[in-house]
């Protein structure tokens, strides 16, 4: 008996629907599984200009200085190195994009969340940038130097250092153009006056001798004689016109030019001889006082170069407080002259301070 109700029961469970006209069939209750395919095809997708410049990665240069910007900081040193190998590969990039490249890459100066291969990397990347000639980076320089010379103040020691090696890479490359930087004098020697410096005496030491070819220049002989040479002839009655009148600067407006406010602190005025020395002399006594006496030879040129600067002061009428603050200043060399022991052309070349007393 048993037997039968269970094989009733396996047939009702398992019973075949029959359809009814006029009757919908109820829907199931399992899931269906199935899913459709269909193939989409994007013809315009992948399609380049032939002329489009690309990464190992196949990103543009466009693409590459958005991802400098980026907030991590594997994405940003991703997008140095490409940028660095495109523009390996293709210099003619570089002229034509300064006004991309210079704001994307002058703002890494100042990061302080760079590691040590990022600033390999970034440094090698602005080596690139300053292959470019004086004429196309001079509309896009005071925006370069503004960068460096906001990260050379930074309170991370870091960054200062980095911000130090690209400031004398620029005044390396640039001598011209930044001169014209009414402010780099200040503060490249207000770095040198503090207690903030760098540590490393070798990255220093390119830094002054850079600073100073900017800032100084060996006096050119005057050119005597008639600027202008005129002709006249009698017989053809022809005579030549000569225009007397300089020929003004292009943009010689007071807005642009900065020339005022930098003969004030140059190194062709007392009161910018007198900043230079107060700066420079303390770290002067620190590389002549050294025991191992490595930077003998850089000592000496930065000593010839300040007493030549001096030299030309003099043949000026001078304030009286020059000759007060210059005796301070040039104390501690001049006795380490006297009584250090100091190879001849160094001892010949803090005497030229004193010579020029």
């Amino acid at each position: 008996m048993g037997k039968k109700q269970k094989k009733k029961k396996q047939v009702k469970d398992f019973a075949k629907v029959r359809l009814k006209v006029g009757k919908k069939l109820k829907k199931p209750t399992n899931t269906d599984t199935n899913f459709k395919i269909k193939k989409v095809v994007l013809v315009d997708q992948l399609s380049t200009s032939a002329d489009a410049c690309v990464s190992h990665r196949g990103l543009t240069l466009d693409e590459l200085c958005r991802k400098l910007g980026h907030y991590n900081l594997n994405v940003r040193k991703d997008a140095i190195i490409g940028v660095r190998q495109l523009l390996s590969s293709h210099p003619e990039l570089i002229p034509r994009h300064l006004r991309l490249l210079i704001p994307a890459i002058g703002r890494l100066i100042a990061d302080d969340k760079n590691d040590t291969v990022s600033c390999a990397q970034l440094r090698a990347l602005l080596l690139l940038l300053c292959t470019s000639s004086s004429r196309v980076m001079s509309s896009h320089f005071t925006l370069f130097m503004a960068h460096t010379l906001r990260a050379l103040s930074h309170l991370k020691l870091s960054v200062r250092v980095f911000a130090t090696s690209v400031l004398t890479v620029l005044m390396n490359s640039y001598p011209e153009l930044c001169i014209n930087c009414g402010d780099l004098f200040d503060a490249f020697l207000t770095l040198f006056a503090g207690n903030r410096k760098p540590s490393n005496k070798q990255l220093l030491v390119d830094a002054l001798l850079a600073f100073l070819n900017v800032f100084w220049k060996e006096p050119s002989p005057r050119h005597e004689g008639p600027l202008h040479v005129a002709t006249f002839s009698i017989e053809s009655a022809r005579v030549t016109r000569i225009n007397l009148t300089p020929r003004p600067h292009l943009f010689g407006s007071s807005l642009f030019d900065s020339s005022p406010q930098l003969q004030k602190m140059a190194l062709d005025s007392p009161g910018g001889v007198l900043k230079a020395l107060n700066s420079v002399c303390p770290f002067l006594v620190i590389l002549i006082t050294d025991e191992n006496q490595q930077f003998i030879e850089e000592a000496t040129e930065v000593i010839s170069k300040l007493a030549a600067a001096v030299s030309q002061i003099r043949q000026q009428n001078l304030p009286a407080e020059f000759e007060t603050e210059f005796e301070k200043t040039v104390e501690t060399l001049l006795i380490l002259a006297k009584k250090g022991n100091l190879p001849k052309k160094l001892r010949d070349s803090i005497d030229s301070l004193r010579s020029y007393k």
